[in-house]
């Protein structure tokens, strides 16, 4: 059975950044509008931070707090395409026969995020990075619980999204840029709040949130059910 105790959660987005903040958002379920600009994110040098995309710096930004906070023995870095705005200039690029950014050609990996954090935190732990469409954090959370029972003790998990590019709006649903970050322990933990999976179905309905999100306000209103949908498959996930 898929489990694992909360220990600490945090989360960024543009006009969210405080927790009264974010429990206006999850009552009412509304982005802040006009959107504003990013929040500050002291801990990355302004050089690396003008490089960053905007859901890669919130991460970057996140990961190097809870660095901070607690004793991380392993971290995951999950979105739904990595670093799909940039790409998608870099292909802009070729099609128009100009002359590539480095930078943007550097910045392009999905682990861009995960390297620098590791980079700037100074953290020589084991990281990976996932990227596997509607159902990232999901394949996140299952690849923390895996590590977990291989004996680690704190695991940080930090699903992040960014721009989605306007060519790309018909297909996938786009949220402002956003970040949330978990560190996850076993069952044995001393404290946090405990979730379990509870099973898998097939869905019968498309997800109103990302599943970043879904999760992120299922906590907020200490909900004891949360489900994670991809639009093909839920999971059922109870608070204990």
């Amino acid at each position: 059975m898929l489990s694992f105790s909360l220990l600490d959660a945090q989360a960024l987005s543009p006009g969210l950044e405080q927790a009264s903040q974010w429990q206006l958002w999850a009552k009412a379920a509304r982005w802040p509008e006009p959107i504003p600009a990013l929040p500050a994110t002291p801990l990355i040098p302004m050089m690396m931070a003008r490089r960053l995309s905007a859901g890669a710096r919130l991460a970057v930004q996140l990961g190097l707090e809870m660095l901070t906070r607690h004793p991380i023995d392993n971290a995951i870095f999950v979105s739904r395409h990595g670093e799909l705005a940039r790409s998608m200039t870099l292909l802009q690029g070729l099609a128009a026969g100009k002359p590539l950014s480095p930078t943007d050609f550097s910045m392009s990996v999905h682990n861009t995020a995960a390297g620098l954090c590791s980079i700037q935190g100074k953290a020589a732990l084991p990281m990976s990075s996932i990227a596997a469409g509607e159902g990232s954090l999901m394949a996140g959370l299952t690849e923390a619980i895996a590590n977990l029972h291989a004996g680690y003790k704190r695991v940080l998990l930090v699903a992040f999204e960014g721009e989605i590019p306007a060519f790309h709006h018909p297909w996938l649903p786009a949220t402002p840029p956003y970040a949330l970050a978990l560190v996850l322990g076993n069952e044995e933990a001393a404290k946090g709040e405990r979730w379990h999976c509870e099973g898998q179905g097939v869905a019968t309905h498309s997800p109103e949130l990302p599943q970043p999100l879904a999760f992120w306000r299922a906590h907020l209103l200490q909900q004891s059910i949360c489900l994670l949908g991809d639009g093909r498959q839920e999971w059922v996930w109870r608070r204990c």
